[in-house]
């Protein structure tokens, strides 16, 4: 087990149930569309962030006696995350709390180790890749999927929807996260014990009725009832107002027929050196 202290994360997102209802909408089949292609039933998985646990149980299922760890932080996250692997049956499944820093595993116990949208809200992103990498047999795979959030577009503009593009990218810096995280991935693994690095690239794209009226009303509830909202306040950012306004566009841009969101997701998949 590693010496790294604990860190304790100001996670710029945030647990509140707005926030955990838009998470529990990623899939396996998505978010790690990048890593699928490599695995094979009855390999052991450590997910590492794994929140409401949408996507450990896709990739549980594709495992399959193999075994899947989940851990989080949030207890919030954990508690849904085992009620639903319990209603699945998914006797492969297991969650545990615990922080990337201080993982309570045996070296080299993982096949694979993923994590999806972590590193861009950590301060130590290199010593979290090790621990990791620490966890993985040698030849193992690690993988890992973070945005960029510089990459984000969207149509049509709103001065508000601008400002929270900037108080939302003050307040990730302020908390010790990178928001463009995904574009300096490539040179994070290339600092560490990885070989046979791929970076491949995906974007998320909403443009139908549904999907912009979905981003633009989860987007303002988060704004009014988690930390996205709360920190650029507590921080000096941005006022109570301004957040309510930044809420109040969100809104309307969802349902504006023109509406229209993307932006880019790196994804870095490599095995650790022999």
């Amino acid at each position: 087990m590693t010496d790294q202290p604990l860190r304790h994360e100001k996670y710029t997102h945030g647990h509140a149930p707005a926030t955990l209802q838009q998470h529990a909408q990623r899939t396996a089949d998505e978010a790690a569309a990048f890593l699928l292609p490599h695995l094979r039933p009855g390999m052991r998985l450590l997910d590492v962030g794994c929140g409401p646990g949408s996507i450990t149980r896709g990739l549980a299922e594709r495992l399959a006696p193999g075994q899947v760890v989940g851990i989080d932080l949030s207890k919030e996250a954990l508690d849904g995350a085992r009620h639903d692997a319990a209603a699945r049956g998914l006797a492969n499944l297991q969650y545990e709390e615990g922080s990337v820093y201080r993982l309570r595993f045996a070296d080299a116990l993982f096949d694979v180790v993923y994590a999806h949208q972590v590193l861009q809200h950590l301060h130590e992103r290199g010593s979290a890749l090790r621990e990791m990498l620490r966890v993985v047999r040698p030849g193992g795979l690690v993988a890992v999927r973070d945005v960029d959030w510089g990459t984000a577009a969207y149509w049509p503009r709103d001065p508000w929807i601008d400002r929270f593009v900037e108080v939302h990218h003050q307040t990730w810096y302020r908390n010790g996260g990178e928001p463009q995280m995904g574009r300096q991935l490539r040179s994070l693994f290339n600092a560490s014990d990885v070989v046979d690095v791929r970076i491949t690239a995906a974007a998320w794209c909403y443009t139908t009725p549904a999907d912009t009226a979905a981003w633009g009303e989860a987007y303002a509830d988060r704004l009014l009832t988690s930390p996205m909202g709360e920190r650029p306040v507590e921080y000096g950012f941005a006022t109570r107002a301004e957040i309510e306004s930044m809420a109040a566009a969100f809104r309307a841009w969802g349902s504006h027929p023109d509406a229209t969101w993307m932006f880019v997701h790196v994804e870095a998949l490599g095995r650790k050196a022999a």
